[in-house]
């Protein structure tokens, strides 16, 4: 019979792992920690993934659900991408915190267009802005620590919240405000737990745009308390009707505000992966510690390309705009049209969050919907318990034409089922 005793350990292998007789491995089930096991996956996956079912037999879908741009990457990101991989230059890693002119084009980019006083030694380029994200919460928060999320949130940071042990706390928000952040929201639910506080302007999943005053007063408050805020600007470039004001262009930004933010949206560039973290020095070289450990730098053919993308074609998103809200406009013309269906339009991003009268089940809504007229939505309930009872549409890479159709096929579901 085989030694169980294993070199350099002070007793034999436990029996229950170990077959005696056999003298081989038993299999055991991998233990999932219940912080894992606790995340509730999104429901995007399952109808997308089903959305694609239904165009493989036949059926002519449209999609309203991810949010994706409906533009490709400015023809000088592709162009740049092709010369590096034909180089060589994108073969290799780049720095840590990514490509040192990538860090210096933005700083340069971030100071002319939102006033913000930024060092390339204070930004990491990550593989896009869920990783910068996850980054942040990994250096600044600990298990048990207590991070609000206004809500409707997005999603995935309360994923990011879980994932890492913390315990996410849902602020609600209010509809009639057209669900905008003020400090009188989160003040009372502030406590001696509170770690850090999501503000995500606009908004993904409602659009809402936090107001400059009240961002200002939300940053003063949180750093008297020493909380951290998680600013989330991916939709910074996607603002109607003024202009956007970043809460790093707040002379003492550095002392509690984290940024995040990423490509993804404003060049066209979703499977490239590249955004980036903004904090102080501080922070970041704390930061660069797990960003060595999770992924050592992005993707740098995407860093080459994005980079490109700033330097010429910075404005790229903008040129997008006026399309964007002539189809924001069909979705508010068509909606009204839908007696169950309400939906007051938000100053950015390209959601629409529609509250549907009545329904208290929106994810076997948005199935049924998929079902019945092939038109992917979100649940609302995705985004929280502020979100159930709505439906979030996306508008970004639908046009016009599409748009009027699928408003058709909600108002033929919705008819049928007042019948």
């Amino acid at each position: 019979m085989a030694d169980l005793t294993a070199p350099g350990l002070r007793q034999p292998l436990n029996e229950s792992v170990y077959d005696r007789q056999n003298a081989t491995r038993c299999f055991i089930p991998v233990r999932i920690p219940p912080r894992v096991a606790g995340i509730v996956h999104a429901q995007f996956d399952a109808l997308n993934s089903r959305a694609a079912e239904l165009r493989a037999a036949g059926h002519r879908v449209i999609a309203l659900g991810q949010a994706i741009p409906g533009f490709p990457p400015p023809p000088v990101a592709i162009r740049a991408a092709q010369e590096a991989l034909a180089s060589g230059t994108a073969h290799v890693y780049s720095a840590d915190a990514g490509r040192p002119s990538l860090r210096l084009a933005l700083c340069a980019r971030l100071r002319e267009t939102h006033d913000v006083a930024a060092t390339p030694d204070e930004v990491i380029i990550t593989a896009g802005g869920n990783q910068a994200f996850m980054l942040a919460m990994m250096t600044t928060v600990d298990p048990r620590d207590e991070v609000l999320l206004p809500g409707p949130y997005f999603v995935n940071h309360e994923m990011t919240v879980r994932a890492i042990g913390a315990v996410p706390v849902e602020v609600p928000l209010s509809e009639a405000r057209g669900f905008a952040l003020r400090w009188a929201d989160l003040e009372p639910h502030v406590s001696s737990q509170t770690r850090a506080v999501v503000v995500c302007t606009p908004s993904n999943p409602t659009g809402a745009v936090v107001e400059r005053d009240e961002m200002m007063r939300i940053v003063r408050e949180l750093a008297a308390r020493r909380v951290v805020v998680l600013a989330d600007e991916t939709y910074a470039r996607f603002v109607y009707g003024g202009e956007f004001w970043s809460v790093a262009s707040l002379p003492e930004w550095r002392e509690n505000v984290i940024l995040t933010s990423t490509f993804s949206k404003s060049f066209g560039m979703t499977g490239w992966r590249v955004g980036y973290l903004l904090a102080d020095k501080r922070v970041t070289e704390q930061a660069i510690k797990i960003q060595d450990a999770m992924v050592i730098c992005a993707p740098v053919v995407s860093q080459i390309a994005v980079e490109a993308a700033i330097r010429h074609a910075w404005d790229y998103p903008l040129s997008f705009h006026e399309e964007l809200i002539a189809r924001r406009q069909v979705l508010v013309d068509g909606l009204r049209s839908i007696p169950r269906l309400h939906w007051t339009p938000t100053g950015g991003a390209f959601f629409a969050f529609v509250r549907v009268n009545g329904c208290a089940d929106s994810e076997r809504l948005s199935r049924d919907i998929l079902e019945r007229e092939h038109v992917v939505t979100i649940p609302g309930a995705s985004f929280g318990h502020g979100g159930e009872g709505f439906i979030r549409l996306s508008y970004g890479a639908s046009g016009q034409d599409e748009l009027r159709e699928a408003l058709g096929r909600l108002g033929r579901y919705f008819d049928m089922m007042i019948e």
